[in-house]
């Protein structure tokens, strides 16, 4: 499934998917229990605004923004990190993921079925209602 983070802070993102990840084979014996700066997060983003995060400072990243007609997107699940490791990036930077399923209908009175319905806040503690709702595509 892609997922689109067009307008997400890309080094917030960079540096949560680094704090996310953790060591894996070779990796203990490298890893860097500091997070990383906004410098090598911002040194991580190509140009383009693609990231391709294999194996950074001895963690399994394993994370990837591909850049689409403009748009971008991460794709979903996250290899190597779990769904609730996917939740945490994402709320991180604002965004509400909701893995599994996902066969919400217009008759379903949960939180993010009435914020979508225009039927109030996605939560008490969004109580404008400024958190993303993700376009999954």
């Amino acid at each position: 499934m892609d997922i689109n983070v067009t307008g997400v802070d890309m080094v917030k993102l960079v540096k949560k998917a680094f704090d996310l990840s953790r060591p894996q084979g070779m990796g203990f014996i490298q890893a860097d229990k500091s997070p990383l700066t906004d410098e090598e997060a911002k040194s991580l983003i190509e140009e383009d605004g693609s990231i391709d995060l294999d194996y950074v400072k001895g963690r399994a990243c394993k994370f990837h923004v591909r850049v689409v007609d403009g748009k971008s997107y991460i794709s979903a699940p996250w290899y190597d990190h779990s769904d609730q490791d996917l939740v945490t990036l994402f709320s991180h930077v604002g965004i509400i993921y909701l893995p599994g399923d996902q066969s919400h209908n217009i008759s379903c009175n949960c939180d993010l079925c009435r914020f979508k319905q225009g039927k109030g806040p996605v939560s008490p503690s969004d109580p404008v209602g400024k958190i993303k709702i993700v376009p999954v595509e």
